[in-house]
């Protein structure tokens, strides 16, 4: 899962901060550095690329390659510059043209409130990205001398929350997390947000129990701490709630599913958690997605 990284920098103080996580992530192998130039328009009409931006660009990419080359031993770190008007497009091209298996992007804002919403050009990448997207977040206090980021990682797979709506999709990020190495603890849950009367409210309760058992099982047998949690209510309420709750290092989850999930449009499941939580949200690209 984070074998070969792209990550899209923008040379901003969350960005150092996310680029110092990406070192501590189990099993990185290989990490692309992109930087997007914003293309610019001549004032007489003809196209024009701002040259000295690309430069300078290309100098603090390579800046930032060496000192993540430095936090890895056997990190290989390569370092792209495009130059687009579309920036979400740039990186979402870049992502499929460098065959990475995650992007990792900053919720970025401009006050204390960035660590909750989601940039539009972040929002764009996790719409329309075909390879699995990870949201950083950090924690952000605001203190005498000016902000200060806590940060969730090295320790990201500590506790890892992920919902379940029993479909294949969902199914396929739980044989995900199975096979991501480093994982301290999973805690599954699922919403039960359907039920026309109190009888079949507490069938479908009962029926998620039993079957999000089985997979606690399945956790369990590989060595992996596990536990089980079935709610009552909005999907993506309750798992924003609950990650806060259970103070958990990122929320896994698919992109997908039968019920909830839908399609990733903000204001599904998945994309209001990915718009709202307050913890880093790997949304998880299925093969067939």
């Amino acid at each position: 899962m984070f074998s070969k990284i792209l990550f899209p920098t923008d040379f901003s103080e969350y960005a150092a901060k996310t680029l110092d996580c990406i070192a501590g992530f189990p099993g990185v192998r290989e990490v692309v550095l992109l930087h997007v130039v914003k293309e610019t328009r001549s004032p007489r009409g003809g196209g024009e690329i701002g040259k000295a931006l690309f430069h300078d660009g290309r100098i603090t990419l390579r800046e930032e390659k060496h000192h993540l080359e430095s936090l890895g031993e056997n990190i290989r770190v390569q370092t792209v510059v495009k130059v687009a008007s579309d920036i979400a497009g740039a990186i979402v091209q870049a992502a499929e043209e460098n065959g990475v298996s995650l992007v990792v992007i900053g919720a970025r804002g401009s006050s204390l409130v960035e660590g909750i919403l989601l940039g539009s050009v972040s929002k764009a990448v996790v719409r329309r990205s075909r390879t699995s997207v990870l949201i950083m977040r950090h924690k952000i206090t605001q203190g005498l001398d000016g902000k200060t980021y806590e940060m969730f990682c090295p320790m990201i797979l500590s506790r890892v929350l992920c919902p379940v709506d029993f479909s294949s999709y969902s199914d396929d990020a739980i044989a995900r997390l199975h096979a991501t190495p480093g994982v301290g603890e999973a805690i599954l849950l699922c919403v039960v947000s359907r039920g026309e009367t109190k009888e079949e409210i507490e069938d479908n309760q009962r029926r998620a129990r039993e079957k999000i058992e089985i997979i606690r099982k399945q956790f369990a047998a590989q060595g992996i701490r596990a536990r089980a949690i079935v709610r009552l209510g909005n999907p993506a309420f309750e798992i924003t709630k609950v990650a806060e709750e259970e103070d958990v290092s990122v929320i896994w989850m698919s992109s997908v599913g039968r019920g909830w999930f839908a399609e990733l449009l903000i204001g599904s499941t998945a994309g209001a958690v990915a718009v709202n939580s307050r913890r880093p949200v790997i949304i998880v690209r299925s093969k067939d997605t």
